[in-house]
């Protein structure tokens, strides 16, 4: 018996889906520097009321939802509403009570600050 096979992840699940509104995991860019780390998110179309962020036990999740527009009586789409959803570990490195998130545009700015203990500093060297 091959036991690799016996630990994979199950993709089954008991529970029923609430709703038919597919569920995407937006795309990402995240960057780091000495002072924090930043992710960028595309969420088009989501309003900013429409973007809920988590922190907890080490982990951000991000859920946003898109509806349809109320634009006139459809002729035709190919966007539809849409939930977004990532979830992210976050490094201890990271000072979690100064994390921001700002909406720009439909991209999702979020900044991860380092804590001051977790910054590369010179030190000097003195001499007698």
């Amino acid at each position: 018996m091959n036991q690799t096979k016996d630990l994979a992840p199950q993709t089954e699940t008991a529970a029923e889906p609430t709703t038919t509104r597919p569920v995407v995991a937006p795309a990402v860019d995240i960057y780091e520097n000495e002072h924090e780390y930043l992710v960028l998110a595309d969420l088009p179309g989501v309003p900013s009321d429409g973007v809920q962020i988590r922190f907890e036990n080490g982990e951000l999740s991000l859920d946003a939802t898109r509806q349809n527009g109320d634009n006139g009586e459809y002729i035709g789409t190919e966007i539809v509403a849409a939930d977004y959803r990532r979830l992210f570990r976050i490094p201890e490195t990271v000072d979690s009570e100064k994390i921001d998130a700002q909406l720009k545009n439909g991209v999702l700015h979020l900044v991860l600050p380092k804590s001051s203990k977790a910054r590369p500093r010179q030190i000097s060297v003195k001499s007698n």
